[in-house]
């Protein structure tokens, strides 16, 4: 197959096509990881699941007297401090919750979520097809990006997320580390996965240390925000990008 003749490629951008093509070229059996909010689909997912399980009460280790709006601003205040811990405490809020029902009101919300890049899908399904190892990154909780994960052609299975220990079928509040956020993306591929990815596909500086392990970088972003800092430091340094 010669890279003219990968028609999952066609919708990305031509530097997009040709690094990729480049690489399925090789042989080898291969890794791509993806991160998810931003890349796979617009807008946070993950987010936009504790918006919905604030405003419905539903976070066990969050005062019910609490209105939503400012339980979710104290997740902003935490993330601008630290990504990393805000992501987690966001998780850990939910502690608990049955794990069961964590994943019915995600399989929900991915339901309804109406977000999805089918380019994105096509990329994932092609590389999949191509004899590629495919997994997915995200510094969301790891619920809602493994419902969210068929959507885009990849498996539950295959997604490494923020998330908790569980105890009686219950979240607690400990938290599994590494947290995959920055460097933990990194640190969470090389645990769990042995090797670091091949392909590595982000949208924004909390993927910046997984592009950099990766030996093609690719970034992805919205053409009304084409001056994002990832997409301004990726034309820095040579990076393919493709932008929606």
């Amino acid at each position: 197959m010669t890279r003219n003749e990968v028609k999952w490629l066609e919708p990305f951008s031509a530097p997009v096509r040709e690094a990729v093509g480049a690489q399925l070229a090789e042989p080898g059996k291969k890794l791509a990881c993806f991160d998810a909010d931003g890349t796979l689909w617009n807008e946070d997912i993950g987010e936009a699941f504790f918006r919905w399980l604030a405003a419905g009460g539903l976070l066990p280790a969050v005062d019910s007297n609490r209105d939503w709006r400012s339980v979710y601003e104290e997740y902003e205040e935490r993330v601008r401090k630290s990504r990393s811990e805000g992501y987690s405490w966001a998780v850990q809020c939910m502690a608990g919750l049955e794990e069961q029902q964590v994943r019915r009101w995600a399989s929900q919300m991915a339901a309804a979520w109406p977000n999805y890049r089918p380019a994105m899908a096509g990329l994932i399904g092609g590389l999949a097809e191509s004899g590629w190892d495919v997994w997915l990154v995200s510094a969301s909780n790891s619920w809602i990006v493994q419902a969210g994960a068929p959507m885009v052609g990849a498996a539950p299975a295959n997604v490494l997320g923020i998330r908790v220990e569980i105890s009686q079928g219950r979240l607690t509040n400990e938290i599994v580390r590494p947290v995959t956020c920055n460097r933990g993306k990194v640190e969470a591929i090389e645990k769990t996965l042995g090797r670091l990815p091949d392909l590595a596909v982000g949208d924004s500086l909390g993927d910046l240390e997984m592009l950099e392990s990766a030996k093609l970088p690719l970034v992805v972003g919205r053409a009304d925000k084409a001056n994002s800092d990832l997409c301004t430091l990726g034309a820095q340094r040579g990076w393919a990008t493709h932008l929606f």
